[in-house]
C-alpha cells in the first residue's frame, strides 16, 4: 500500500496514511535511553553521603538485636555453632585435611570466620534494596548505600566473632604470629570481591526476583567450593596441560574465588607465621579489582529503574 495524501477541506492539510506494516515494532536503537553513570562522580558522590550510609547501619545493626534475649553476642555463637558442627562432622577426616600441625578447630574457625563476613554480606546485602523500597522513592541519596551499609553491619559482627579465635588461641596455647600485620591487607582483598558481588547481586535481584529465593543455596553450597574446611594446597601449583606447558591454578582459582587465596593467606600468617603465597594472593586482588568495577557498573546501570520496579 502506498502513502496516500487527502486533502482536507478545513485547513487544507493533507492527511498521511501510512501502511501498517511499514511501521517498526522497536524503536531505533540511536534513541533508546541507556543510563550511564560516571563511576568516579559516582564514588564522589557516595564519599559525600557517608554519613547516611553511617546512620543506616546504626540503624540496623539496633535493629538485628533489639528483640533478641542474647543480643550481640548471637554474633559471636553463630560462627562458633557453625565450628562445633563441622568439628563433630569432619572428626574422622583428620587425615584428610592435613592442617600442618595446627588443631583443626583453630585451623577450621580461621576459615569460617572469613567465610562467614561474604556470606553474610552477600545475603543480607544482595535484598537491601527489597527491604528499603519504601526509601528508594523518597530520598536523593547514593542507592549503593543500602548494599554497603549492611557491609558494614556484617562487619562489626564479624568483628566481634573474633573474641572465640582469641579464646582458641589461649585453649590451644598459641599465639598468632607476628606476620599477623600482613592480615588487613588480606581483608582489603575480600571486602573489595565482597562488595563487588553484592552490589551487583542487589541489582539484579530488582530485576529477577528469582534470584532471592536461589541465593541462599549458592551461599549455602559456596562454602564447600571454597578452602574453609579444606587446605587451599589441595589445589595444586603446576597443572600439566600438555607438552611442557603448565598453569599454576592455585592463581587461576584466586582470580575467579578471591577467597581461596585470602583464606590461606591468613592460616600462613596468623597460624604458622609463613609470609603469604604472593602470586595467587596478586591474582586475587586483580580479580577482586574486576569483580568491584563491574558489580558497580552493573549497580548504577540498572539503578534508575529501583524505584519503578521495587
Amino acid at each position: 500500500m502506498t502513502d496516500l495524501a487527502v486533502d482536507q477541506p478545513d485547513n487544507n492539510v493533507p492527511l498521511i496514511v501510512t501502511d501498517l506494516a511499514s511501521i517498526p515494532a522497536e524503536p531505533p536503537a540511536d534513541i533508546l535511553y541507556v543510563h550511564k553513570v560516571p563511576l568516579m562522580g559516582s564514588l564522589k558522590t557516595l564519599w559525600a553521603h557517608r554519613e547516611i550510609m553511617y546512620t543506616l547501619a546504626e540503624r540496623d545493626f539496633r535493629v538485628q538485636y533489639k528483640q533478641a534475649v542474647l543480643g550481640a553476642a548471637w554474633a559471636v555463637l553463630s560462627p562458633v555453632a557453625t565450628l562445633i558442627i563441622f568439628v563433630v562432622v569432619f572428626s574422622r577426616l583428620k587425615q584428610a585435611f592435613p592442617t600442618s600441625g595446627i588443631p583443626y578447630p583453630l585451623y577450621a574457625f580461621v576459615g569460617i570466620l572469613c567465610w562467614t563476613f561474604f556470606a553474610q554480606a552477600l545475603g543480607n546485602g544482595g535484598s537491601s534494596l527489597l527491604a528499603n523500597k519504601a526509601l528508594l522513592a523518597k530520598t536523593q541519596f547514593p542507592r549503593e548505600c543500602f548494599p554497603l551499609e549492611t557491609m558494614l553491619v556484617t562487619a562489626v559482627n564479624t568483628m566481634l566473632s573474633w573474641i572465640p579465635l582469641a579464646l582458641l588461641f589461649v585453649i590451644f596455647g598459641r599465639a598468632p604470629r607476628l606476620a599477623t600485620l600482613w592480615v588487613p591487607l588480606f581483608m582489603l582483598i575480600e571486602v573489595l570481591f565482597a562488595a563487588g558481588i553484592t552490589l551487583a547481586v542487589s541489582s539484579l535481584i530488582i530485576q529477577m526476583r528469582d534470584l532471592q529465593q536461589v541465593l541462599p543455596i549458592i551461599v549455602s553450597l559456596g562454602i564447600f567450593m571454597t578452602p574453609v574446611i579444606w587446605p587451599f594446597s589441595y589445589i595444586p601449583t603446576a597443572y600439566h596441560l600438555f607438552g611442557d606447558v603448565t598453569v599454576n591454578l592455585q592463581a587461576v582459582y584466586g582470580f575467579f574465588n578471591p577467597l581461596g587465596p585470602v583464606i590461606n593467606s591468613v592460616r600462613q600468617t596468623m597460624l604458622l607465621g609463613m609470609n603469604p603465597s604472593w602470586w595467587p594472593l596478586t591474582t586475587a586482588f586483580i580479580g577482586s579489582l574486576c569483580y568491584i568495577t563491574l558489580g558497580y557498573k552493573i549497580f548504577k546501570r540498572y539503578e534508575v529503574n529501583f524505584a519503578d520496579i521495587a
